[in-house]
């Protein structure tokens, strides 16, 4: 199973730190015998800089429409991750949300997740988002389902 890990960068105050957090999470997938897309390894805003947002947008699109569910950090506002969670919630990827204790996740967000049948956690240590990743993980592949594919280069003229 392929999983797609989501997460804000750009608006994070503290950019090693966040890419740090989501390579744990990557880890953490891995380790549950999955695999795991984290899309700064590939279009990183500083180390991927050359790259036209529209390269991004097709780069980290593909990559989500290879996965089977996404983990996603809602916790700090970002209308990246909010357009990862939209779309991934509208094809009927599963979605773990996860936040820590304290952080300003957007409500619509969260309503989003709770809509579309997918789990948003609070946890409050590395060894308790282990836990909560590996279990979710652990649900019966017919429980992810089958994911519709994304078909987005047919552009919409208002």
């Amino acid at each position: 199973m392929r999983i797609y890990i989501s997460g804000p960068l750009q608006g994070s105050q503290n950019l090693p730190e966040a890419r740090r957090f989501y390579e744990m999470l990557a880890a953490s997938v891995r380790a549950a015998g999955c695999e795991a897309y984290v899309p700064h390894l590939a279009t990183d805003p500083i180390e991927s800089a050359h790259m036209s947002s529209e390269r991004v947008f097709d780069t980290d699109l593909a990559a989500l429409d290879s996965a089977d569910a996404v983990i996603a950090h809602i916790g700090l506002p970002s209308t990246g991750v909010g357009a990862e969670l939209a779309i991934a919630a509208a094809s009927g990827r599963r979605i773990l949300g996860l936040k820590r204790p304290g952080e300003p996740s957007s409500r619509f967000a969260e309503g989003l997740l709770l809509e579309a049948d997918s789990t948003v956690i609070t946890f409050r240590s590395a060894a308790e988002l282990d836990d909560v990743v590996r279990r979710w993980l652990n649900q019966p592949r017919s429980w992810f389902g089958c994911p519709a594919a994304l078909r987005f280069k047919q552009r919409a003229i208002a």
